[in-house]
């Protein structure tokens, strides 16, 4: 059993059913028990999800997403393999296959670094290292099946929903930070409809919040990912 996990040869009931709750659940439950946790008072336009990860600024809470970050990766396992096995060979399934795998060990050692050596200094190099190489695998590996799957029911003549709202959820908040960047720098050019201070900033225009549902995307786009590829399977 352990090999078919580890392969991907498990069904699409037990991937939908099983593995995706279990995975968003457990983000969303970490999450939520780092919030509670935080010394300071939480506000989406400025807390970032590495700070709950924290042991500097989050000392009492910082572990609970730290184990989520060791937990989701364990159950990501299967999604390379399975969701290879829903398309025929080519160039992009091969990269969204090792993307996947990139990003999986990534996230396992940002979960490494977090619980298993806390570092309470102010830099944390290694930190945003395993979350950079987490964020470039896992997401563009999601977003790489999804368009597969898109394509596979365009031409199918089938429904482009769940292709399109996997390809949606996982490319929005990267658009959107891209552009709440671009309103910072015309903001400091002088643009002053632009300018705000930052106790009044808008949460749209907050490059916080646009990790935050980088980070939601992420798992709520796996799932989605995975639901689009296993309809109507090509054999």
């Amino acid at each position: 059993w352990l090999s078919a996990y580890a392969r991907g040869a498990l069904s699409s009931r037990f991937i939908l059913g099983v593995i995706g709750p279990l995975t968003n659940g457990s983000f969303a439950v970490g999450a939520w028990l780092a919030v509670t946790h935080l010394p300071a008072l939480y506000d989406v336009r400025r807390t970032w999800v590495s700070s709950l990860a924290s042991a500097r600024y989050n000392p009492a809470g910082y572990a609970y997403l730290g184990t989520v970050f060791l937990i989701v990766p364990l159950l990501l396992v299967p999604l390379p393999g399975y969701l290879s096995g829903r398309f025929r060979a080519s160039a992009i399934r091969r990269a969204g296959f090792f993307l996947l795998w990139f990003g999986i060990v990534g996230l396992f050692l940002l979960g490494v670094e977090t619980t298993i050596f806390p570092n309470p200094g102010r830099t944390r190099f290694s930190h945003q290292l395993f979350t950079t190489i987490a964020f470039i695998g896992i997401t563009p590996g999601f977003l790489a099946f999804s368009l597969l799957a898109w394509r596979r029911a365009w031409i199918a003549r089938t429904s482009l929903v769940p292709a399109a709202l996997a390809c949606a959820v996982l490319l929005l908040p990267g658009i959107g930070a891209g552009l709440s960047h671009v309103a910072r720098i015309l903001g400091t050019l002088g643009w002053t409809s632009l300018q705000t201070a930052k106790s009044d900033q808008w949460f749209i225009r907050s490059f916080v919040f646009w990790e935050w549902l980088g980070v939601i995307g992420l798992f709520v786009g796996g799932w989605l990912t995975a639901w689009a590829a296993s309809r109507d399977q090509e054999r």
